[in-house]
C-alpha cells in the first residue's frame, strides 16, 4: 500500500512539472500554451516619410514584434511590439530601403520570423515621391484605361475610362489626374487600380464653379500637384488655379480671375491674371507655374502672385529672374533647390535655382528648332521632339516627350540624356519593355514608390513604367 501511495505521489509531481514548464502560464489569447506559427500575408506599403506594414492574423497571437534591418537577411532591430495586425514605421531616413520581419508573441513564447518584405522611405515633393533614384526594369504596361478608347467611366483598371489624361500626382497615398476633355480630377488608388471621379462633374460638363466634389466645375484642367493636404490645378481655359481639400474633395478658386486670360498681372489671389497656366508644381511654401513666357509664383500661405523667371516676351535668354526669356513653357517641377522647366518651342529642359532665380540651360540644344530628333546625349547634346511633363526623383529628371512618343531620362549632375521608354517617333497602344513599348502624345508623369506613371493622352489611358 505503501508503495502505491508513494507511486501516485511521483506520478502527482510529474504532472505538475509538466505544467509548470514551457515559459509560464497561458494566457487568455493562448489557450493551447503552445507558441504561436509565424504571421503570414505580410506586406509593406510606401507613403509621404512613412512605411505601413500590415499582415494576417495569427491564432494564438497577443501581440506581434516588428523588426527593422538595413540590410536583406538580417534579424534587425525590434522596432515595435503591435496588438494590432498592422504598424506604421515613421522613424527611418529618406531614400533609404527597409527590411521588415514580424514574429507572433503570446505568454508560451515568440514564433518565427515571418517572411522578409522590403520598401522604402520616400518624401512627398512636387506632387512625387523622391527620396532616391529610381530602379527601373523599363517595363511598361497599362495602369488604368483602356488604349484607344476614350469615356468617362471609373471602374478597376481597363474598365475605366479618360479622355486626355495628362497632368498627374500623388499625394504620397492616392494618384490624381487631371482629365483635360471630362473636365474633372480623377482619383486612382494604387494598389487596387481603382479609378473614380475625385472633383468635377460627373457628365463631363465645363463651367466655373467652387464646390465640393462632383459639383465643382472646370473648364480644361491641364497640371496638377499636391503638398499633401491640397491639391493644386491649373486650369487652362479658365485661366485659374483651383484649390481641391484633399481631406474633403471642397474645390475653391487659389488665383486668379475666372475666364480673364489676359493680361498676365501680378496680385493676390483674385487680383492676379493667369495667361492660359499650364506647369504647375510644389516646394510645399509656394507654387510655382509656367504660364506662356514667364514663370510664376504663388505664396501658399497668402495666395500672392508674382513673376518669377522670365521678361514676358519669346526668346531663349539664360540669366536672373526676368532678365531671362523663354517661349512656350510646358511641365515644371523641383527637387527643392531648383526648379526643372519644359520649353516646347525651343525643345529643351531649364534648370532655376530657387534662391536666386538664376536660370541655366541643362539639357537639349534649343539652337535647332524644330527638330524631329530624340538623340541621346549629355547637355546640348541631346535633343528632344516637343517635351511636355517632368517629374523628378530628386536625382534625375523624367520628361513625357510629347513629340515623339518616348520617356527620357535626364540626370541632373551630369545633365546625360537617355531613352528608357518607346521608340522615337513610333506611335502605339503597345505595353512591353523599353524601346519595345508605344505612347500616343504623353503629356503627364509623375514618381509613386519607385515607379513611374504616365498619362498617355493619346491613349486615353494611365501608363506604368517599372
Amino acid at each position: 500500500m505503501k508503495r502505491l501511495v508513494l507511486i501516485v505521489a511521483a506520478l502527482a509531481g510529474v504532472l505538475v512539472l509538466s505544467a509548470c514548464s514551457g515559459g509560464g502560464s497561458s494566457s487568455s489569447g493562448n489557450s493551447t500554451g503552445s507558441v504561436p506559427p509565424a504571421p503570414t500575408g505580410v506586406k509593406a506599403a510606401c507613403g509621404n516619410k512613412k512605411i505601413t506594414l500590415s499582415w494576417t492574423a495569427t491564432t494564438g497571437a497577443d501581440t506581434y514584434n516588428v523588426y527593422r534591418s538595413a540590410a536583406s537577411g538580417s534579424a534587425g532591430a525590434l522596432l515595435a511590439n503591435s496588438a494590432a495586425t498592422s504598424y506604421v514605421d515613421s522613424t527611418g531616413s529618406v531614400g533609404t530601403t527597409y527590411y521588415y520581419t514580424v514574429t507572433a508573441v503570446n505568454s508560451s513564447g515568440e514564433s518565427p520570423a515571418s517572411g522578409e518584405v522590403s520598401e522604402t522611405f520616400y518624401k512627398l515633393l512636387a506632387g512625387a515621391l523622391q527620396g532616391t533614384s529610381l530602379t527601373l526594369g523599363n517595363s511598361v504596361s497599362t495602369f488604368a484605361g483602356s488604349s484607344g478608347f476614350s469615356g468617362l467611366t471609373d471602374g478597376i483598371g481597363s474598365a475605366a475610362r479618360f479622355d486626355l489624361p495628362q497632368g498627374m500626382a500623388t499625394d504620397g497615398t492616392s494618384l490624381f489626374v487631371a482629365d483635360y476633355l471630362n473636365n474633372v480630377i480623377r482619383k486612382i488608388d494604387p494598389a487596387t487600380q481603382t479609378v473614380s471621379i475625385f472633383a468635377g462633374s460627373a457628365s463631363g460638363a465645363s463651367g466655373y464653379a467652387d464646390g465640393v466634389g462632383k459639383s465643382a466645375l472646370f473648364f480644361r484642367p491641364y497640371d496638377i500637384t499636391s503638398d499633401g493636404t491640397n491639391l493644386y490645378v491649373t486650369e487652362f481655359n479658365g485661366c485659374m488655379i483651383r484649390k481641391i481639400d484633399i481631406a474633403t474633395a471642397t474645390v475653391s478658386t487659389f488665383a486668379g480671375q475666372s475666364g480673364v486670360c489676359s493680361p498676365s498681372t501680378d496680385g493676390t489671389g483674385s487680383a492676379a491674371i493667369f495667361a492660359k497656366p499650364k506647369g504647375i508644381t510644389t516646394d510645399g511654401t509656394s507654387l510655382f507655374i509656367t504660364d506662356g513666357f514667364r514663370v510664376r509664383k504663388v505664396d501658399i500661405a497668402t495666395a500672392a502672385v508674382s513673376t518669377f523667371a522670365g521678361t514676358g516676351s519669346a526668346g531663349h535668354n539664360d540669366g536672373t529672374g526676368t532678365a531671362a526669356s523663354f517661349n512656350q513653357l510646358e511641365g515644371i517641377t523641383t527637387d527643392g533647390s531648383s526648379l526643372y522647366v519644359v520649353d516646347w518651342y525651343y525643345y529643351d529642359i531649364r534648370k532655376i535655382d530657387i534662391a536666386t532665380a538664376a536660370v541655366t540651360s541643362l539639357a537639349g540644344n534649343y539652337t535647332v528648332v524644330n527638330s524631329t530628333t530624340s538623340n541621346d546625349g549629355t547637355g546640348m547634346g541631346a535633343t528632344f521632339n516637343k517635351p511636355a511633363a517632368i517629374t523628378t526623383d530628386g536625382t534625375n529628371l523624367y520628361v513625357a516627350e510629347y513629340g515623339n512618343n518616348v520617356i527620357r531620362k535626364v540626370v541632373i549632375a551630369s545633365a546625360a540624356v537617355t531613352t528608357i521608354a518607346g521608340s522615337a517617333g513610333q506611335t502605339g497602344t503597345n505595353d512591353g519593355v523599353g524601346a519595345a513599348a508605344r505612347f500616343s502624345s504623353p503629356q503627364g508623369i509623375t514618381t509613386y514608390c519607385g515607379r513611374l506613371f504616365v498619362g498617355d493622352r493619346g491613349n486615353s489611358s494611365i501608363r506604368m513604367i517599372h
